[in-house]
């Protein structure tokens, strides 16, 4: 028995109960996880904004230690520390052979099934109701049963924190500036959002020699940090006038990138409005399902701006997740610094009302 946090219905606490796992299978890996992230895509989750089948073990932004492999598995072995992918890959179909598994046409329905790569579950409750795991993985859970495709091996120096947190807001953020924006040196900058995504883009946009990095958020305590991750100004969103002030701190033409980190869909016409002729775009926010975003219909064909989407940081996580890590070895990306508070399991439903009011970077719970 091991215990989870799952979501039985939206819009309800999530209940932590004992859950019963079945014995690995080939390609299964059993990993007895030692921190997961909450992230707003969890929250998503609980709340409906992402509608996914339920009961469901919630987290997929975690690392740990390999306790039992199935007869196939290869790649990682018996008391090996890893970092869990939320994403997963065939390798095979178009996206995968252009480099882009974030986009597998397999992974990504398989991933949000909650089911894993087989189609069944791996987790029970005391009913014996089969529990699906969030993006194959339920990393809020003491230990997890998971595919072997999402399992990536890392130095064992690496605390299990800050890898936790490679396996989403970090690969999120600094991938959506590296792999899909691509920023080049002496760029201007704005991200709309200082969470745990926004910081990493801050970073990583300091890390390519953005010249100018301008942090909005609501929250001073974020704003704050966002300084100490590398943003060279500031705007409160609660009392300037976003757009006007980005134009000010950018000379009049609004900046070269600009990134939504969110998942409303207001900021991302404000971001449209706060980048310049032929500026970009991206979207990285969880926007509810459902929603549109407005844009100016005479600025699509007059302005040349781009506007790009950001799924799990275009990223690539066996090259992108090993990299991210030893950049952090090497004191080039703060990982450490982005956990504001650490909880146990039992204390997830207060983790989630302090992300809800915007306390925390990023909570972890650690086991």
């Amino acid at each position: 028995m091991t215990q989870a946090a799952v979501a039985y219905a939206t819009n309800q606490p999530l209940d932590v109960v004992d859950v019963s796992l079945e014995e690995p299978r080939g390609s299964d890996v059993l990993v007895r996880i030692m921190a997961s992230g909450l992230c707003h895509s969890d929250v998503s989750v609980q709340n409906g904004g992402l509608p996914m089948p339920m009961p469901m073990i919630l987290g997929h932004e975690g690392a740990g230690v390999v306790e039992q492999v199935g007869s196939a598995v290869t790649s990682v072995a018996v008391g090996d520390h890893v970092v869990l992918s939320g994403i997963i890959s065939c390798g095979r179909c178009g996206p995968c052979q252009d480099a882009r598994p974030n986009l597998c046409e397999w992974g990504l329905p398989t991933i949000m099934s909650g089911n894993q790569p087989d189609g069944a579950v791996r987790a029970h409750d005391g009913s014996g109701a089969g529990i699906r795991q969030f993006a194959c993985l339920g990393t809020l859970a003491e230990r997890v049963i998971v595919p072997e495709l999402a399992v990536i091996a890392i130095p064992k120096d690496v605390p299990f924190e800050a890898a936790a947190l490679v396996g989403c807001g970090v690969l999120t953020g600094v991938g959506a500036v590296f792999n899909r924006a691509k920023v080049h040196p002496g760029a201007t900058v704005a991200v709309i959002g200082c969470g745990g995504v926004g910081l990493n883009v801050i970073q990583a946009a300091r890390l390519v020699g953005a010249t100018k990095v301008i942090a909005i958020d609501l929250a001073a305590e974020k704003r704050d940090l966002a300084e100490t991750f590398g943003a060279t100004d500031a705007i409160d969103a609660t009392t300037e006038d976003v757009v006007a002030r980005i134009q000010e701190l950018s000379g009049g033409r609004g900046v070269d990138y600009a990134f939504e980190c969110v998942g409303n869909l207001k900021l991302v016409r404000q971001a449209w409005d706060a980048v310049a002729a032929d500026g970009t775009v991206v979207t990285i926010g969880v926007a509810p399902a459902g929603g549109i975003a407005e844009l100016p219909g005479d600025e699509l064909w007059s302005t040349e701006k781009t506007l790009k989407c950001s799924l799990y940081g275009s990223g690539r996580p066996r090259v992108d997740m090993p990299l991210y890590i030893e950049l952090y070895r090497q004191g080039k990306l703060k990982l450490d610094e982005l956990v504001t508070r650490r909880y146990a399991l039992a204390a997830i439903n207060e983790a989630i009302d302090d992300l809800n009011a915007a306390r925390n970077a990023r909570g972890v719970v650690t086991f």
